[in-house]
C-alpha cells in the first residue's frame, strides 16, 4: 500500500479518485461490449462490475465490523479462497445488464463509502486493517478493473 494513505482523509481522497477513474472508464462501454464474454479475463464487463458488487457488499460489512471495535471477519469467514468467493458474486447476482450491474455496483460503493467515513480517525493508520481493505478492496481493485477494462477497449493503448 502506497505510504501516503495512512489517515482516513487520504484514504477518501484516493478512493474517489479511484471511483471517479473506474466510473470514466465504464462510460465508455456500450451495452453489447458489456456484455462480451472474456473481455476481461474469463468475464464480461457486467461480471466485474458482479464481482465489484459483491466484495463491497461483504467489505461494507467487514468495516462496520471495525467500526464498532470488532474483529473484521466473523467466526468461520474465510476470504483466502478468492476465486470460489468471485464466482459466487457473479452467479448470485446472475443475468444483468450493464445498467442493472452499474447501478448496483454505484449503491454497494456508496455504502461502503459510507461506513468507511464513519469508521473512527484513529482506526486508520499504516499498516491498520481499515486501510488495508479500503485499500485493496476498492482503491488497487478499481484501478486494476479500470486499467483492463480500458485494454479491453482499446487493445491498441493497452
Amino acid at each position: 500500500m502506497p505510504p501516503t494513505l495512512n489517515t482516513k482523509a487520504e484514504i477518501l481522497t484516493a478512493l474517489d479518485a479511484a471511483y471517479t477513474d473506474l466510473e470514466t472508464t465504464l462510460d465508455t462501454v456500450d451495452q453489447p461490449h458489456a456484455e462480451w464474454p472474456q473481455a476481461v479475463g474469463s468475464w464480461s464487463v457486467v461480471n466485474v462490475l458482479q464481482h465489484l458488487d459483491g466484495w463491497l457488499t461483504e467489505m461494507h460489512e467487514t468495516v462496520q465490523r471495525l467500526g464498532r471495535g470488532e474483529r473484521p471477519n466473523p467466526d468461520g469467514t474465510d476470504y483466502s479462497n478468492v476465486d470460489a468467493w468471485n464466482a459466487k458474486f457473479v452467479e448470485v447476482r446472475g443475468t444483468q445488464t450493464l445498467t442493472e450491474a452499474r447501478t448496483a455496483f454505484h449503491q454497494s460503493h456508496a455504502a461502503f463509502r459510507t461506513a468507511l467515513d464513519a469508521v473512527g480517525d484513529e482506526r486508520y493508520g499504516e499498516g491498520r486493517t481499515v486501510n488495508r481493505i479500503a485499500y485493496l478492496a476498492c482503491i488497487e481493485h478499481y484501478q486494476e478493473h479500470a486499467q483492463e477494462i480500458a485494454a479491453f477497449l482499446n487493445p491498441d493503448r493497452a
